[in-house]
């Protein structure tokens, strides 16, 4: 489907104050299915009445799923948003993609780990075959996980947790001063230069960064049960996560770089070396709950990238930029 194609839009913004769901009345709805029959996912002739009809309700999450919302039929903020997109704006942003392109090799490796951040998605990709598909959570706007290429080398079960120093400036030190309580019930160890134990009220508020801060491993870990690490300039590496419940949601911008990966021993059983890592093996050194490095002995490379719009089966897809890149890179193409 290209975007030429469409005509020019003239149809108006639409302005919901409250969800709208199957079934309800509302005038906002004739403006709304104006803008499916436009991007086509409402197709055939349509009253236009303001009732939320099950033929615009199919459309609607038509819609939703080409843009990475949750495909549950409801109108929300997130939906009237993105139908509001003009032509233009849509326009804009495939250009900014179709650089983004530009920047990078024609040929990929023969085994990788693409990521897309905006779709917070993650593909592993094994002779052109997809052999996995997982939901992540990358970075907040202010926490950006970074667009990157690398090579993976290790996996780490039941890994420990050093603070980074972000974090333990904008989180931890705030919380230590309401409450010096508050490391020990999360499992974090204080310790000095020396490497010896500090007691959380010993500690001085007003050095903090002389300590280091260690989270040790279990269920409770930030990390989770499992990461994995590749060499990079911005400490960020692929792990599991303590809030699973967080995958659920279709806006993952939630982490502070890092990439939450979904159900990840699973993945690290399948790109370990099978004869030396059976899924019992990896199941009991958990149990232990010690910290137990795996080499990576296929090659994998791993692509974080950043993109917005694409076409998939003659169909656009857009994601939103979360991280307000798109624009931006317009702009420049166009100084």
């Amino acid at each position: 489907m290209l975007l030429s194609k469409f005509p020019d839009d003239n149809i108006k913004a639409i302005d919901v104050k409250d969800k709208v769901v199957l079934h309800d009345t509302n005038n906002a709805m004739i403006t709304i299915k104006k803008r499916l029959l436009y991007w086509k996912d409402l197709t055939g002739r349509d009253s236009l009445t303001s009732i939320y009809d099950g033929k615009t309700f199919e459309a609607i999450k038509k819609f939703q799923m080409r843009h990475g919302l949750a495909a549950d039929g409801v109108i929300g903020k997130g939906t009237v948003n993105a139908l509001n997109f003009s032509k233009t704006k849509r326009k804009n942003q495939i250009i900014a993609n179709i650089e983004r392109w530009r920047w990078y090799a024609d040929t990929l490796a023969e085994n990788y780990f693409i990521i897309n951040i905006p779709d917070y998605s993650l593909n592993v990709v094994e002779n052109k075959d997809t052999t996995i598909v997982r939901k992540i959570v990358v970075g907040t706007i202010s926490r950006k996980t970074p667009i990157l290429t690398s090579t993976l080398t290790t996996v780490v079960l039941n890994p420990t947790w050093t603070v980074p120093p972000t974090i333990l400036k904008e989180d931890i030190v705030p919380a230590m001063k309401r409450n010096r309580n508050y490391l020990k019930n999360k499992n974090i160890t204080i310790y000095d230069k020396d490497n010896s134990i500090v007691d959380p009220s010993d500690w001085n508020e007003n050095s903090p960064g002389r300590y280091r801060y260690v989270q040790s491993p279990g269920n409770h870990n930030s990390l989770g049960l499992m990461k994995i690490l590749f060499p990079n300039n911005h400490s960020v590496y692929l792990h599991d996560t303590n809030h699973r419940g967080l995958f659920g949601r279709s806006n993952r911008s939630l982490s502070s770089g890092c990439i939450r990966v979904e159900s990840p021993l699973e993945l690290a059983q399948h790109i370990l070396d099978s004869n030396k890592w059976s899924k019992e093996k990896i199941d009991s050194i958990i149990v232990t709950k010690k910290t137990t490095n795996a080499r990576i002995a296929k090659k994998y490379a791993i692509y974080q990238w950043y993109w917005t719009a694409w076409s998939n089966d003659n169909s656009l897809e857009f994601r939103d930029d979360i991280y307000n890149l798109d624009a931006d890179l317009y702009a420049k193409l166009r100084n």
